[in-house]
């Protein structure tokens, strides 16, 4: 099933912010990717959804050859630029996870960091994730779970959002029970899925605020889009959110998540 006229609108939403000004708060989600896919030295790695590259960047240090891919072009070439700054070997491709512009069967890993889960097409997500890993490679994917605050956080963007079409897939089914092992247990073995929190911190809820409204896309999007009363509105859901979490040494937003891994079968 194609969403066309969606996924530009992904593509253009993802790619409206800096989303490299608030990447850094996903690290310790991508290190646990990492850890978990035993990469190394010659290994072939994908990392799907890779926005402006933060996870590719530590594939690359563990001496494998990484490529990047990414529905957004404003998200890749910023993934570009910063691997010349920083000297990183690392290709950076535009790219659909729906239909991934790679070989059956090219990469020893493929990674996506709440990146896949956002796509519409959730069975061809999964299909084309096991298409381009080789038999006996492994697969690293990250989803945001329901409960804590991050929760809360999409479902209040989603209130104020144009819904979706009829038939696509929206990311929170991704952290339901049993529903990634649905999918990818078709094509995947070993399939481990824990349960982990990565809170994002902040000073105060409105220096989050700043950060999420000036580098998150779906915000941004929303506030450009949204009539004057309704951006307050949609401002003020999020800071009352935010606040919620504030104590006198600082707020700690609870972002759990889960992480799945396989190998794929062959």
């Amino acid at each position: 099933m194609a969403f066309e006229d969606l996924k530009e609108r992904h593509a253009a939403m993802w790619g409206s912010a800096p989303f490299e000004r608030i990447a850094h708060t996903l690290a310790d989600m991508h290190r646990a990717v990492i850890a978990g896919v035993h990469g190394g030295s010659g290994d072939r790695w994908l990392d799907v959804g890779c926005g402006t590259g933060e996870l590719a960047f530590m594939a690359a240090a563990t001496g494998a050859e990484v490529t990047g891919s990414d529905l957004s072009p404003v998200l890749i070439e910023t993934a570009r630029r910063q691997a010349a700054e920083r000297g990183a070997e690392v290709t950076f491709e535009v790219g659909d996870v729906e239909a991934l512009p790679y070989g059956d069967e090219s990469f020893d890993i493929v990674t996506s960091s709440v990146g896949a889960i956002f796509a519409p097409d959730h069975e061809a997500v999964a299909s084309e994730l096991a298409r381009v890993t080789r038999p006996g490679g492994r697969l690293g994917l990250t989803a945001w779970t329901s409960g804590g605050e991050v929760d809360e956080f999409f479902q209040i963007i989603g209130s104020y959002a144009p819904p979706p079409p009829p038939g696509a897939g929206v990311a929170a089914s991704w952290g339901e029970p049993g529903y990634a092992e649905s999918l990818l247990g078709k094509s995947f073995f070993e399939l481990t899925i824990t349960d982990h929190d990565t809170p994002w911190q902040a000073v105060l809820a409105e220096e989050m605020w700043t950060e999420l409204s000036e580098g998150f896309g779906p915000i941004k999007t929303l506030l450009g889009a949204l009539p004057p009363e309704r951006a307050e509105s949609f401002e003020g859901e999020l800071l009352d959110l935010f606040r919620r979490e504030q104590t006198e040494d600082g707020l700690s937003m609870s972002r759990p998540y889960l992480l799945v891994l396989g190998i794929r079968e062959g």
